[in-house]
């Protein structure tokens, strides 16, 4: 499954195209990917029709998968479909915040038909965000969003975003608390880690672009990291700003994300998931456990959807070559 995804020398050509229907005429024709965009007109094209049918992509592998995994290790694997039920979930909301017709953000939503409970039909044809709460009852997110009155813009839409993603990394904690230790000593070394990647970036933008109380920065950040213990957590939120952040982690693994003092804003996003695309890249080279290397092939699978993704986007803006190499995660140099 592996050997089939796109090489360097794909990338290469997808980054020379010279528009949207270039790079859609070549994932088509030249990489495994066709399979999945054969039927869409190439005349008529969005960038997020070519976006969603990637994202079907990894939903079937994830459950090619999954036919073989049982028990915990099935359970913990399947939060990879949790996560795009979350960011679906995610899409309808900020549709009723901005009272769009869900039916038509039906395009955007990816998710596992076979494996969730959540009666997304139903959901597209709701109304107000009270119908949309009482259609997840059954669900565990009606848990979540029960205690929120209104999805306004500008009231309780972030709130809600953060709450459906705390949610999500929790359960995800819990699943991960239940594997072999043992076993997939590697893949829990890797989600910690990634755990703390997470709670630096949203600790820094807390600060520096929401200006959001210790209390708020704490309730929204992920417990269970490898070097971010509660005690570092606590340290990094009393931080009267993100200078005095960045000082506390100078020695850390973790001082990549701070050393390009003007290029932070720009480039942090991208500098974590460059340091998690080696991490998984590796962990899927150890092969210590088949649950370690089917998470990471899916990891790595996430992360080039994301750069074919920017890569897209590029061409809206008519970027050059040159430039665009800067925005993906994989590296070239």
């Amino acid at each position: 499954m592996r050997a089939q995804k796109i090489k360097a020398a794909d990338y290469i050509e997808l980054i020379k195209a010279q528009n949207l229907t270039a790079v859609f005429q070549y994932l088509r024709d030249h990489t495994y990917y066709g399979e999945f965009l054969k039927n869409l007109d190439p005349l008529n094209l969005h960038r997020t029709q070519i976006e969603v049918r990637l994202s079907d992509l990894k939903v079937q592998e994830t459950e090619k998968l999954m036919h073989y995994l049982y028990g915990k290790d099935k359970s913990f694997f399947k939060m990879l479909l949790v996560q795009l039920e979350v960011e679906s979930l995610i899409v309808l909301i900020r549709g009723i915040a901005r009272n769009d017709d869900l039916e038509s953000l039906r395009g955007l939503i990816v998710y596992s038909k076979k494996y969730t409970n959540v009666p997304f039909e139903r959901l597209f044809r709701v109304k107000d965000w009270e119908q949309f709460k009482k259609l997840l009852i059954d669900t565990d997110y009606y848990r979540v969003l029960e205690i929120f009155k209104d999805a306004s813009i500008e009231q309780d839409l972030v709130m809600i975003e953060k709450s459906l993603d705390r949610y999500y990394y929790d359960l995800l904690k819990k699943r991960l608390i239940e594997l072999d230790k043992k076993i997939n000593r590697d893949l829990i070394k890797a989600q910690r880690r990634h755990f703390d990647l997470l709670n630096l970036v949203w600790i820094y933008r807390g600060l520096k672009f929401y200006n959001l109380s210790r209390e708020a920065l704490i309730a929204y950040s992920l417990r269970g990291g490898l070097e971010i213990n509660e005690r570092r957590l606590s340290q990094l939120v009393d931080a009267k700003n993100t200078e005095e952040m960045k000082e506390q982690l100078i020695n850390s693994d973790y001082a990549f994300l701070f050393n390009h003092t003007k290029t932070i804003d720009l480039y942090m996003e991208r500098r974590m998931k460059r340091y998690l695309y080696y991490l998984y890249l590796k962990l899927f080279s150890i092969g210590s456990d088949n649950l370690g290397r089917a998470f990471a092939y899916i990891q790595l699978l996430d992360f080039e959807i994301a750069d074919i993704t920017s890569i897209i986007e590029s061409k809206r803006y008519r970027m050059e070559p040159a430039e665009i190499k800067y925005y993906l995660i994989r590296s070239f140099d």
